[in-house]
């Protein structure tokens, strides 16, 4: 009776740490409402794993042991908690695998003490010790690799899964693994070196990955120290102005005394080039937010130069909810690559229009211009083959990820579509 009493025990255990371990992997939050339907959950499935024992014995009820419990598991991760298949199967697999720590704990315990009963009696407050530590310190790193492509979830499914169809096929409905046949008992470690070679294949990938996106890091912090400094250069250049401003009495004053002296030629060539040096100096005002002028007047001459008609619609307000120097950079790049694109054209189609307005808090940007070199996306991101070229765009598309936004580029119809919501 001991034993039977411990042997159900030890059955419930490996049902809560099934489902608890799974939900932990799935980033099912253990709140109080969640570990109650989890916690009925398991009564649930216990009653069925009794009336099924009951019914035909311990045999039969281990034989349909998947489709009455593990099958509802995976359908109420699915259906209830809105899981994806693929990461149901994964999370429930591998608690399975997880299971045979403890499993192996009890052999070890029979082996030593001879008796069923202090193998149950371990094996239960094993698996619930076992089922803590790995909710604690492992259900988060493995719940990393759901984040992951679905093509690398499937790779990591590999081991878990394929241990969880030999377990069954070769213990539960057959007895091959008790057969001596060396193909069964190599199955395994079959398993495990392919796993591991994928394995190796992903990491280096991954790792490979992570160095390219460390690099244009490195190149987006570089671009963005730059733009501090074009920020600086042109507060400077403000300050210039007004200081010309404050010295207009004084250029007055010389005029007027080249008027007294009867001088009035060069009382004019003075005026020209006092005229000239402040038309020079002159910015224009697009709108009342400072850093929006800086940057269209530091374009200003450029687009000038290349005569390019520019169109704006711009309606801001003095201060913007975020930093300057991240819209200094997404408005520059944006910018710098319309300039790019229409200088190529003939005079008569450079054009660009920028249009910069804020609506329900919410900064929208779109620049347009045409183009005259094919323009390919490659996952919503312009490519080129160009080395150095492209930068602009993933400086573009980092920055308003880093902000929380959304950018867009589009070319259709010989034209070119930036837009960002910040």
């Amino acid at each position: 009776m001991l034993e039977f009493i411990l042997g159900m025990l030890n059955s419930s255990s490996l049902l809560v740490f099934g489902i608890f371990v799974s939900a932990a992997i799935l980033s099912i939050p253990f709140t109080k409402k969640n570990i109650l339907i989890l916690s009925l959950l398991c009564l649930g499935i216990n009653v069925v794993q009794l009336l099924f024992y009951f019914d035909g014995g311990l045999r039969s009820a281990q034989r349909v042991y998947p489709f009455h419990t593990h099958l509802p598991n995976l359908l109420f991760f699915v259906f209830y908690y809105k899981k994806n298949v693929l990461h149901s199967i994964y999370a429930i697999t591998s608690a399975y695998l997880c299971c045979q720590l403890s499993k192996w704990l009890g052999i070890l315990t029979y082996a030593l003490s001879g008796e069923l009963y202090v193998e149950y009696g371990f094996r239960t407050i094993a698996t619930l010790l076992l089922g803590l530590i790995i909710i604690r310190y492992f259900a988060e790193t493995l719940s990393v690799i759901l984040t992951k492509s679905r093509k690398t979830i499937v790779i990591f499914s590999i081991l878990p899964v394929s241990y969880y169809l030999f377990d069954y096929t070769a213990t539960v409905y057959t007895d091959l693994l008790y057969s001596g046949s060396l193909v069964i008992l190599e199955f395994m470690p079959f398993v495990l070196c392919v796993a591991y070679l994928i394995f190796s294949l992903v990491y280096f990938k991954e790792y490979e990955e992570k160095i390219e996106a460390e690099h244009h890091t490195h190149l987006m912090h570089m671009k963005r120290d730059q733009f501090e400094k074009e920020i600086e250069s042109m507060k400077r250049s403000e300050y210039a102005v007004a200081l010309l401003r404050h010295d207009m009495r004084h250029f007055l004053t010389s005029i007027s005394s080249f008027i007294d002296q009867e001088e009035p030629e060069k009382a004019k060539e003075y005026i020209k080039e006092v005229m000239a040096l402040s038309d020079k100096t002159a910015r224009m005002k697009f709108c009342e937010n400072e850093i929006v002028n800086m940057i269209l007047s530091s374009y200003e001459s450029k687009i000038r130069e290349e005569s390019i008609q520019f169109k704006h619609t711009i309606e801001l307000p003095e201060k913007l909810p975020f930093s300057d120097v991240d819209f200094t950079s997404i408005l520059s790049n944006g910018l710098e690559n319309a300039i790019h694109a229409v200088s190529a054209l003939p005079l008569e189609e450079r054009q660009i229009s920028l249009s910069l307005k804020m609506k329900e808090e919410k900064l929208l940007l779109s620049i347009k211009n045409p183009y005259i070199n094919p323009v390919e996306l490659e996952d919503g991101m312009p490519s080129t083959a160009v080395e150095g070229h492209g930068l602009g765009t993933r400086s573009i598309r980092h920055v308003t990820e880093k902000l929380r936004g959304n950018c867009q580029f589009l070319a259709k119809d010989g034209e070119f579509v930036l837009r960002v919501v910040l």
